[in-house]
């Protein structure tokens, strides 16, 4: 799911509990401290605010990660089949797994 849209809908549905709480008492006839109103709406607002500044630390990561991809795609264009061939046999020597220089030639060649 979309980060905003989790979001919205985390806020909505924070929003929409405190209102029903609000309307249930009134209905209920249950007399609502003013100070029970200012905690509840007070938990509203400092939980909206939590929705909404959670995975900020992420996006810059994230928008890192997309200019890397970027960078690494035109290193790949710009090899030969022997370097891409020494390149693996590299890659499988530091941990033995060829698949993730596989999956970069994989997307590169659908991406052209």
């Amino acid at each position: 799911m979309d980060g905003n849209l989790s979001r919205t809908l985390s806020t909505v549905t924070v929003w929409a509990a405190l209102a029903i709480l609000g309307v249930t008492a009134m209905l209920t006839g249950t007399r609502v401290d003013f100070i029970m109103a200012a905690v509840a709406i007070g938990a509203a607002m400092v939980a909206t605010i939590v929705v909404w500044t959670s995975g900020r630390e992420n996006e810059p990561t994230e928008a890192e990660k997309a200019k890397r991809r970027g960078r690494i795609d035109q290193m790949l264009d710009k090899l030969n089949e022997a370097e891409l061939e020494e390149l693996r046999a590299r890659l499988a020597e530091s941990d033995g797994e060829r698949v993730m220089l596989d999956d970069l030639l994989t997307g590169r060649r659908q991406r052209s």
